[in-house]
């Protein structure tokens, strides 16, 4: 690949603010290799893993990871985020180990050195052993060694690092494994939802209180948030009042609630009672956002336990390889509405398309950026969009046969290769917007998926 300096400059047509941070995201579990933890556990379990595979190696980055932000620092990109694997930090209960720990600051280190703004998760999906044998996230314990933990790792990288997600997608890890059994501990109980719903609002708040601490400490910045996912969900019939509350009751708590906790630090209704939390109300200086499709939702009296929604993709959208749908405009809808009612800096944590071919990602990338660009004309104060993934990985569940990287990823040598998304990408990360020629081929090209209808 060239080096940016030799390449002509861009006509840009949709231009970013000035510091707008535009880079990629992992997650340590994904791209590692070698962990042990409750999913390495989960994955060796016969039918867990769609296509019968276990993270294993991954992509080596834990030994690779020096090639690999050369690689996307090539591409002009300012930012990265990464997680730090609990699991690999404190293998034992109490006994942290220190050489993990400055490998995941040289990890930071290494970002800054190559121009890019670090951002770092601390939990992204996966538990240590022991706290999982325990309950994981509803052992009584877990905010507390949460906060211990987050200590440890500030400790370690705090000077280095301004951007923290104390958790990745909390309502989705209480959904997938506590509400449908999808993923660890593969329980289907709503009830447990709730809690560990509950749980995970005081770990973050837990966390928070120990980076701010930390931070006071040895003044050092510290911009504290989580990676929030998010979905639209309409009505199949808008004009149905039952259709109408099947998608106002998921709206609120997989799209409000977890934020409404952290900004008035109260277990709001339906999955709590107005119960306070210690250190959450205020805990967000900013907002990850995590968008990949919208839903369209219609009641069903057959789902109690899916609170009696049907939800589903709309029909008249194409579609990635993961079946979910593309629309620009749902990461649009989502950014202004995040900002009317939870007025704070954004930062898009994830967005991205599975996509085996890279036939879609091309268009999917211009699209979505031409979609944050419009929302910032709007009034949103939006700081960054951090595109999933960098490379070809360990898709949880789906095992390796989804495919959302800029890069691919050869399973037995290891090699890295840059697909023409990358290059797409570099172009518009070196520019600080949308290139003139990639937006008129964008608006050139039909908008096609793997399936719709």
């Amino acid at each position: 690949m060239p080096e940016p300096s030799r390449l002509p400059p861009d006509e840009v047509a949709l231009r970013f603010p000035d510091g707008f941070l535009l880079g990629c995201a992992t997650a340590s579990h994904q791209v590692e290799g070698g962990n042990h933890n409750d999913w390495s556990e989960f994955e060796r379990q016969p039918g867990r893993i769609l296509d019968g595979s276990i993270s294993g190696t991954a992509c080596d980055h834990w030994n690779r990871w020096p090639q690999d932000l050369d690689d996307l620092a090539a591409l002009g990109q300012n930012a990265h985020r990464f997680s730090v694997e609990w699991a690999r930090v404190e293998p034992q209960e109490g006994r942290f180990d220190l050489e993990v720990l400055d490998h995941y600051a040289a990890v930071a280190a290494g970002c800054r050195e190559r121009g890019m703004e670090p951002f770092v998760t601390l939990h992204h999906f996966t538990l240590p052993l022991w706290l999982a044998e325990r309950g994981g996230v509803l052992a009584p314990e877990a905010p507390l060694r949460f906060a211990r933990y987050t200590a440890a790792c500030a400790k370690a990288m705090g000077e280095t690092v301004r951007w923290w997600v104390t958790i990745n997608e909390p309502v989705i890890l209480a959904v997938l494994g506590y509400l449908e059994g999808h993923w660890p501990p593969a329980r289907r109980s709503l009830p447990r939802t709730f809690a560990a719903l509950r749980a995970l609002v005081r770990m973050h708040a837990s966390a928070a209180t120990a980076l701010r601490a930390a931070a006071r400490r040895h003044g050092w910045e510290a911009r504290i948030s989580v990676a929030h996912h998010m979905r639209g969900m309409t009505p199949e019939d808008p004009g149905s009042r039952l259709d109408r509350l099947a998608a106002a009751i998921p709206d609120l708590v997989l799209n409000r609630w977890f934020l409404l906790a952290c900004r008035d630090g109260r277990l709001p209704a339906p999955v709590g009672r107005g119960q306070p939390v210690e250190g959450a109300a205020g805990s967000l200086d900013w907002i990850g956002l995590n968008y990949y499709a919208d839903e369209l939702v219609g009641f069903d009296i057959r789902r109690p336990g899916s609170l009696f929604a049907r939800r589903g993709p709309d029909p008249s959208l194409p579609r990635s390889s993961f079946g979910w749908t593309i629309d620009p405009g749902g990461l649009h809808r989502a950014l202004l509405r995040l900002s009317k009612e939870f007025p704070l800096p954004i930062v898009i944590t994830e967005n991205g398309v599975a996509d085996q071919d890279d036939e879609l990602r091309p268009r999917f990338i211009v699209d979505h950026l031409a979609a944050v660009h419009s929302a910032i004309a709007a009034g949103a104060d939006v700081r960054g969009y951090l595109h999933w993934t960098s490379m070809d990985n360990f898709e949880w569940a789906e095992g390796y046969s989804k495919r959302f990287g800029l890069f691919a990823v050869d399973r037995q040598t290891m090699r890295r290769r840059p697909k023409p998304s990358a290059e797409l990408y570099a172009r518009i990360c070196r520019a600080g917007g949308i290139p003139r020629e990639l937006l008129a081929d964008a608006l050139a090209a039909p908008r096609t998926g793997i399936a719709s209808g």
